[in-house]
């Protein structure tokens, strides 16, 4: 039986430490080469290898000069949390809806890939 591109990414970062420590140390590249998408837009992708014994605490950028704090507490609290599998395994914070759609190509194009190649 088969897995979605989804589970297999994820074995592969389990499995392979050549594979994970590309990821980590470019994100950005790997998720482009991966899903074979390579978006126009500029935009900055972090990975944070999760640990058994820490608690990562993500802060949300600071207000610009002038910013209204009301606004951006409102805009932080609606951030898109986008968690791959119900374990908890693998996500993605998307900080605004630009990128939103940036991650969605970049996972249909990651899909189709990965199907075309079974």
């Amino acid at each position: 039986m088969g897995h979605d591109a989804g589970t297999v990414h994820t074995l592969r970062l389990v499995n392979d430490s050549a594979y994970r420590a590309r990821l980590v140390a470019d994100p950005k590249a790997v998720l482009c080469e991966e899903s074979g998408h390579h978006p126009v837009q500029d935009f900055a992708v972090e990975a944070v290898e999760q640990r058994d014994d820490t608690l990562v605490i993500l802060l949300p950028a600071r207000p610009e000069d002038g910013e209204d704090f009301g606004e951006r507490l409102t805009e932080v609290s609606q951030r898109v949390y986008d968690v791959l599998f119900s374990s908890g395994v693998g996500g993605f914070l998307i900080p605004d809806d630009r990128l939103k759609w940036v991650l969605r190509d970049i996972r249909s194009s990651w899909a189709a890939r990965a199907a075309s190649e079974e």
